[in-house]
């Protein structure tokens, strides 16, 4: 067994142990020491780094009441040997922050809203519980927040220490702990009572300020996202130097920023449709003048068409502008971003199969494709192919055009 001196005393970072076992561990160097101040992953809350003499240690995990430190590279120690420990204690600090927060949130909303917590973890940046309900209110959200601040302004002590099963029916736990015998209970002041193994700040002012970042609906439940301590001031101050940022954009305050951001998304859409209903118009004119010069055979316009720049959505339009006048086929394809797109089109009062007609043209330089009577698209062909491929197609419909 390892003796866990992160147990009685979370704020102690360096002590020295007796070397027990070395083995490895997933291709790794491992030791297992006779005691450790090295948190291991459990619970939601991630494990401790730091290193154990001039030795990294990068993982940490518990088995059956061993405590194994993953190395970076093999120690130079054996057996019985004395080590120097040390944790990384901005790591520990800020994890200790998460989870002391994370037991007063859940309190909270237990006892506030009777929202249960199902389930909590512990990420490098942002730290996440799930609750038994499908979504929180937008004013309750407000609320519990307020409130957790409140109660973490109070300065609240929290405590940690050890019962057994006569002394732990006395306590009000929030849920029954999964194991038995000598539990570790971490307590808020009279306030909250939790079986947990993890480590905690002293008292709840150093869990503040609390931030809640967003919710998701996770099929039944509710994810909520949060930051405690130092990240969420590290994300105030980011967001606040974001918001300046902006307000100097604009040259105005930062609380002017939201009406001038709507302000000028209301700009940016009317010039859109400005724009499209211009585009629109220069559209219908290029394909007019198509027309003026297309080719005819028995009272058929046959319009032939390669860009290098139109899209395929663009192509589109042209072919539904093309098919809106009477006896006309269109022949159009482009190469935009060295990608071959092919669109043939016909008039409604036509019985030619364009789908057919794309499909042997297709099929004649090596590519597979169809579509409907009246309008057919592909590609998948060297964009070399493309004015070769329009010259063929127009062979099948003009056979005496060279």
């Amino acid at each position: 067994m390892t003796k866990r001196l992160d147990y009685f005393d979370p704020y102690q970072q360096r002590f020295e142990a007796e070397v027990v076992t070395l083995l490895e561990r997933g291709g790794k160097p491992a030791v297992v020491l006779n005691q450790t101040c090295f948190y291991p992953t459990s619970g939601g809350q991630l494990h401790d780094t730091g290193r154990l003499g001039d030795v990294a240690v990068v993982d940490v995990i518990a088995e059956q009441g061993v405590v194994l430190h993953v190395l970076a590279d093999a120690p130079s120690c054996a057996v019985s040997d004395v080590v120097t420990g040390s944790i990384d204690w901005a790591r520990r600090y800020d994890h200790m922050q998460q989870h002391s927060g994370q037991h007063l949130l859940s309190q909270l909303l237990h006892q506030r809203f009777g929202f249960e917590t199902v389930s909590v973890h512990f990420g490098r940046e942002e730290s996440t519980l799930d609750l038994d309900v499908p979504a929180i209110d937008p004013a309750m959200w407000a609320e519990v927040e307020r409130e957790v601040n409140t109660l973490a302004y109070y300065g609240l002590e929290i405590r940690a220490y050890f019962v057994d099963n006569r002394e732990l029916a006395k306590l009000p736990l929030r849920r029954p702990p999964a194991v038995s015998g000598q539990i570790r209970i971490v307590e808020i002041d009279g306030y909250d009572y939790s079986a947990c193994g993890g480590t905690h700040v002293r008292t709840t002012a150093e869990i503040a300020p609390i931030k809640l970042l967003r919710q998701e609906r996770r099929r039944a439940q509710t994810r909520l996202t949060f930051l405690c301590g130092m990240r969420a001031l590290r994300d105030y101050q980011q967001k606040h130097h974001l918001l300046l940022e902006s307000a100097a954009l604009f040259s105005t305050e930062p609380s002017a920023v939201p009406a001038m951001t709507q302000r000028l998304q209301n700009q940016v859409r009317d010039l859109q449709r400005q724009t499209a209903s211009l585009q629109e118009q220069l559209l219908a004119y290029e394909v007019a003048e198509l027309l003026a010069g297309a080719r005819r055979s028995n009272g058929m316009a046959l319009v032939e068409f390669l860009s290098a720049d139109r899209p395929a959505d663009v192509l589109k339009q042209m072919a539904a502008l093309l098919c809106a006048h009477s006896q006309v086929v269109g022949l159009l394809a482009s190469t935009a971003g060295d990608k071959l797109t092919v669109i043939f089109c016909r008039s409604d009062d036509l019985t030619l199969q364009v789908g057919d007609l794309l499909r042997d043209t297709l099929a004649a330089f090596g590519g597979r494709g169809g579509g409907r009577p009246e309008y057919a698209q592909g590609g998948g062909l060297p964009v070399a192919t493309a004015a070769d491929l329009l010259a063929h197609a127009r062979r099948q419909l003009l056979p005496s055009t060279l």
